[in-house]
C-alpha cells in the first residue's frame, strides 16, 4: 500500500507488534485478523486490526484504512494516514468491530480524541452497521461525516493526532473489553516534497538578499 511504509516513521512511542495487557483474561494483539471476520462493505478485507480477545468470547477490533483502497499496516497500535480530502471527506477511515459473544445487554463506548476536541458515543447506534441482526456489529466511518466531524471540529486537510478507544460494558456497567489505536494524519509524500522545495526556495532567496552588495548612496 502506498502509505503503509510510512508506518515505520517514529512519530511518538508505539507499542510492540504483539502486546499482552495486564488484565488477567484479556489479550490485545496488533496487526491481526478478526476471528469474527470482516463483513463491512464489498471489496474490503480482514486484517491489520488492533484486537482485544477475551476469555468470555468478547472480541473488539479497531483499525485505520485508506478510503477505497484498504487497511493501513500499523506499527503496533499506530497508523500513519494521509492528511487531505477527496470530495470533502478525509482520505482515511477508522473501522471498528464489536462482538459481545454470547453476552446479552451489553453496550459499547467509542471515545475519539483529536486536536479539535473529544467525542464519545455508543457505535451500536449507527444505523448502517453490519451485519444486520445478531450480536456482532461493524462499520467503517469517516471523521468528515457530519455527526462525527462537527463535534470534533475536524478538518481533513490539517495534520493531527487522533486516538480511538473502544470499550464494551456489561448490562451492569462492568468493563468487558478495551482496545485503542492512534492515527497520525500527515501530509502525503508529494505534499512533503512541495513543502521542502518551498522552504528551499525561501532559503535561496534569503541568501541572495543577504549576499547582495549594498548600493552606495549618490
Amino acid at each position: 500500500m502506498r502509505f503503509s511504509s510510512l508506518g515505520l516513521i517514529g512519530l511518538g512511542a508505539v507499542l510492540a507488534l504483539t502486546s499482552f495487557v495486564s488484565s488477567a483474561s484479556a489479550v490485545v494483539t496488533f496487526n491481526q485478523d478478526l476471528a469474527s471476520g470482516w463483513t463491512q462493505g464489498s471489496g474490503t478485507s480482514n486484517g491489520h486490526f488492533a484486537v482485544d480477545t477475551e476469555d468470555n468470547g468478547v472480541e473488539l477490533g479497531l483499525r485505520a484504512s485508506i478510503r477505497f483502497v484498504g487497511p493501513i499496516t500499523p506499527t503496533g497500535n499506530l497508523y500513519i494516514a494521509p492528511a487531505g480530502n477527496s470530495s470533502g471527506k478525509a482520505l482515511w477511515n477508522f473501522e471498528f468491530s464489536v462482538n459481545p459473544g454470547s453476552l446479552v445487554g451489553t453496550h459499547s463506548l467509542l471515545t475519539i480524541t483529536g486536536p479539535g476536541g473529544i467525542l464519545q458515543f455508543d457505535p451500536q447506534i449507527i444505523s448502517d452497521n453490519t451485519p444486520i441482526g445478531g450480536p456482532l456489529y461493524q462499520n467503517s466511518e469517516n471523521l468528515a461525516f457530519a455527526f462525527l466531524g462537527g463535534p470534533l471540529n475536524f478538518n481533513p486537510n490539517v495534520s493531527g493526532v487522533y486516538t480511538f478507544d473502544l470499550k464494551l460494558f456489561s448490562a451492569n456497567d462492568q468493563l468487558l473489553g478495551d482496545v485503542s489505536i492512534q492515527v497520525n494524519a500527515v501530509p502525503e509524500p508529494s505534499t512533503w516534497a512541495m513543502l521542502i522545495l518551498g522552504f528551499a526556495g525561501i532559503g535561496v532567496m534569503a541568501y541572495r538578499r543577504k549576499t547582495r552588495p549594498a548600493v552606495l548612496a549618490a
